[in-house]
């Protein structure tokens, strides 16, 4: 077509035709404009097809890692919650001095050095988010719920190191000077039922009592995210 445009436009020069000449002139450069406009069409066409698979693959990676999320969560909210409710045994026991109980509340305040650990399977947010992928995501409420589950994960690695901390530094030096391990026996009943050994309970009560407050909020931010997910593959 080109060519052909060429051949007439070199033949109105010769003839002196102008304003025939403009004529051909405006069309070829209207046919070449035409050109890259369709070539621009058809290359973001093929880039939106790219980005809506690349979407779809997104989100059921995102949904893989947040359902291990998930399962992880639970198994460790159930760990935490019956050692809580151990915990708040112990205390009630300890308040009522009852010292009958002793070998029981000997294997409670053992317990004291264990606790649920949660880490996360994924980093799915932070990962799209350095990667620059994250424009691929185009639902604006899952990304606004990924961006609030980051916030939760970063809450509970602060607890958790919060938790470690405690144990090390608080829980086990006390322990060593009221129980001997093995066997398991408490040597000093009297330091056992003081209020000082009491407040290591309370302590534990009350940082394990806000790990299970953000554990259920991070459990319902991630059933609502997956249920979003879910609503944008089905579509």
């Amino acid at each position: 077509m080109l060519t052909y445009l060429k051949i007439i436009r070199e033949k109105l020069l010769k003839e002196g035709k102008l304003i025939k000449y403009l004529t051909y002139a405006a069309g070829e450069i209207l046919i070449v404009v035409i050109g890259i406009i369709v070539a621009l069409y058809l290359n973001n066409r093929n880039q939106e097809r790219i980005n809506n698979k690349l979407e779809i693959q997104y989100y059921q990676t995102i949904k893989n890692q947040l359902n291990e999320d998930l399962n992880t969560l639970v198994d460790v909210m159930d760990y935490d919650q019956r050692h809580l409710n151990q915990f708040f045994y112990a205390k009630k026991s300890i308040l009522l001095n009852n010292e009958n109980k002793l070998d029981t509340l000997g294997k409670i305040a053992m317990s004291m050095v264990r606790y649920g650990d949660f880490r996360r399977k994924s980093n799915s947010y932070q990962t799209l988010v350095n990667s620059g992928e994250i424009k691929i995501i185009k639902s604006k409420k899952i990304r606004e719920k990924l961006e609030s589950l980051e916030q939760y994960y970063m809450y509970i690695n602060r607890l958790e190191e919060n938790h470690e901390t405690i144990v090390y530094s608080q829980i086990i030096p006390v322990l060593t000077q009221v129980i001997r391990f093995d066997p398991l026996k408490v040597e000093d009943p009297g330091a056992f039922f003081d209020y000082k050994f009491l407040n290591n309970f309370d302590k534990l009560i009350i940082l394990m009592a806000e790990k299970m407050e953000v554990y259920t909020q991070t459990k319902d931010e991630i059933l609502s995210t997956i249920k979003l997910i879910d609503q944008e593959l089905k579509d």
